[in-house]
């Protein structure tokens, strides 16, 4: 990887779409999957409303990445837990994919043509099962926003080739989840910075994970 790349915000939608592409040496037709984050300095993935959305309240910067991420998306992984915490509705221009355990899914994403429900017999649903659902679909641009319990474990299997996270300078405390929950195990540190936008105070990372 070459060297990290730094720019200021505010950034234009144009300028946002390129900082956040494929990397160029990456096929465009094989998978890419970005992890898509809020933290607190403590590395707090939630407010104290318990939902991210309690975290960005006010960060211009964090609203243009999140957006920009959602443009570049072909499928956006969500769990069960977090699409009924954070009212996830279906998505225009990607493919929204739940993944339960329980098949406990809201009523308004249950049977939806824009929506992929992987899971619900009662067995774990690891990464490889998602991304075989997804690539069946024909789609390689992944972002998986959630929530810690879905996403550390797909850290720990090297499913996740980036992650795409805003760094608030504010602290939660409380028992709040981890960006990465304590019950994942990582052989080693894991994780390279490639770009840093500073806007209005925070900083919006990419950082490569394998």
């Amino acid at each position: 990887m070459g060297a990290l790349q730094l720019a200021r915000g505010p950034l234009t939608e144009d300028e946002l779409d390129a900082w956040y592409a494929l990397p160029e040496d990456h096929p465009a037709d094989t998978a890419w999957v970005r992890g898509s984050f809020i933290a607190t300095l403590d590395g707090r993935a939630t407010g104290p409303d318990g939902r991210s959305g309690g975290l960005n309240e006010g960060s211009e910067g964090d609203h243009a990445a999140f957006e920009a991420g959602r443009r570049w998306a072909e499928a956006v992984v969500v769990g069960a837990g977090t699409a009924r915490a954070e009212g996830y509705p279906p998505l225009e221009g990607c493919l929204l994919v739940v993944v339960t355990r329980s098949g406990d899914v809201p009523a308004s994403l249950r049977d939806h043509p824009d929506v992929l429900v992987v899971g619900g017999d009662g067995e774990d649903v690891g990464p490889e099962r998602v991304l075989a659902a997804i690539r069946d679909r024909g789609l390689h641009r992944v972002v998986v926003e959630g929530g810690p319990a879905l996403f550390g474990p797909w850290v720990a299997a090297g499913a996740v080739d980036e992650l795409c996270v805003t760094v608030r300078p504010v602290l939660a405390g409380g028992e709040a989840p981890s960006l990465v929950p304590a019950d994942v195990q990582l052989p080693q540190l894991v994780g390279e910075a490639t770009h840093l936008i500073e806007w209005d105070g925070d900083l919006l990372l990419r950082t490569r994970l394998r």
